[in-house]
């Protein structure tokens, strides 16, 4: 005995019916679901609207630049400093990062170099994309005139005067694009605060605060 394959249909004014594949009807009832599809139905599209649009590429890198400025726990101190960042974001949603930063800090005149790692998930309102991330990193802390006496081993961190920190970072921020180029090229501004924080030493400050604005773009792969 041969079975053919059926498809059961439940249409939103609350039919129910048994076809063929073919689509020849075997069977209608409509008493037991016409109460359950406009829930049914209802259910369906609040789900699909509250799904995360997605882009049309799976995965992205991303390259920014940023400038920024930062306070601390010691009384008075401050700092600028340029950064850089480089990530791989899959499905559109979470990437591990790099970030290089360089500046400099009022008090003791100290040289401040950062390098960390972590991670980053972003959400979507509207066009924006507002982010949280988390990171390790490894910081260097050293006065300008340490600096001058020990050229290039400031440069490649192994100078006798440098501060060597390890801590963490955590950010709040908001990619914002401005522009997309052949589909593949999608370029943003970036706006970001955070705060790092280090264990009670006698290094540097515990405690740094600051923000940065940046520019940045991803390219799908």
């Amino acid at each position: 005995m041969r079975y053919r394959p059926v498809v059961f249909v439940l249409a939103a004014n609350g039919t129910a019916a048994l076809c063929h594949k073919d689509g020849r009807l075997m069977q209608t009832s409509r008493s037991r679901f016409s109460g359950l599809a406009p829930v049914l139905v209802a259910a369906a599209v609040s789900m699909a609207a509250a799904l995360p649009a997605r882009d049309a590429h799976a995965t992205d890198f991303q390259l920014g630049v940023a400038v920024g400025g930062e306070g601390s726990a010691w009384k008075n101190d401050g700092a600028g400093f340029v950064g850089i960042d480089a990530a791989i974001r899959f499905a559109d949603i979470i990437a591990p990062y790099f970030m290089a930063r360089a500046g400099y800090a009022n008090t003791d005149q100290r040289i401040l170099e950062l390098i960390q790692i972590g991670a980053q998930i972003w959400a979507k309102i509207g066009p924006t994309r507002p982010y949280f991330r988390a990171g390790m990193l490894h910081q260097h802390e050293e006065s300008w005139p340490a600096a001058q006496n020990d050229v290039a081993g400031a440069l490649v961190g192994i100078g006798d005067g440098i501060r060597h920190r390890f801590g963490g970072e955590f950010a709040l921020g908001v990619d914002i694009p401005f522009k997309k180029v052949k589909e593949k090229w999608t370029f943003f501004a970036t706006i970001e605060g955070f705060a790092t924080v280090f264990p009670p030493d006698l290094k540097g400050p515990r405690v740094y605060g600051g923000g940065t604005a940046g520019l940045g773009f991803d390219y799908g792969l």
